[in-house]
């Protein structure tokens, strides 16, 4: 049987058909799991760039933080309570500004790590500016020292005084042979 050229031309045309419409069916059904993994590829590139950028910046976070724990005070570990050194650091700053400590109490000790916090509630009475001094030379201890919450009200009528309460929180560190 002789095929003639009409025929394998049709053939031809036939079998390219074919051949192009099951292509077709085969990359249409893997075009959606393309777009898709894609997408996942950009989107994980960018979390890629997000982490590496994370990770430059805890290095200048961990840095900033050694820089800060050097003004920390340090006790030594041995030391049971350092609340008492602490609370007369801080009449110390209040009699140095004229500011009346009238009672002051620690609170609990909360460690994080070697970072230590204690919370002294102080109740006081004195002249705005004494009470505007002390705040400004606490404010100036850097990270030893922070006023969480201040009260104030005057004392009477007239009296240019006022009392009021504060929540002051001490950071610091323990190592062994640590100075008081």
């Amino acid at each position: 049987m002789k095929i003639s050229q009409r025929e394998m031309i049709l053939g031809v045309i036939t079998l390219a058909t074919v051949l192009g419409l099951v292509t077709y069916a085969i990359v249409n059904g893997k075009l959606d799991e393309h777009k898709a993994k894609k997408t996942e590829i950009e989107s994980l590139r960018q979390q890629i760039r997000l982490d590496e950028r994370r990770i430059k910046m805890q290095d200048e976070w961990i840095a900033e933080l050694n820089e800060l724990q050097k003004d920390l005070r340090v006790f030594d570990t041995k030391l049971k309570n350092p609340s008492p050194e602490l609370m007369k650091t801080v009449n110390m700053i209040a009699n140095k500004h004229q500011l009346d400590i009238k009672r002051n109490q620690p609170r609990g000790e909360k460690p994080t790590d070697d970072l230590y916090e204690l919370g002294i509630n102080c109740t006081w009475e004195g002249k705005l500016e004494a009470l505007v001094g002390f705040l400004a030379e606490i404010q100036q201890q850097g990270v030893r020292y922070d006023v969480r919450s201040l009260n104030v009200a005057p004392v009477g009528k007239n009296t240019n005084r006022l009392k009021g309460n504060m929540v002051i929180n001490c950071a610091y560190t323990r190592k062994p042979g640590g100075k008081k």
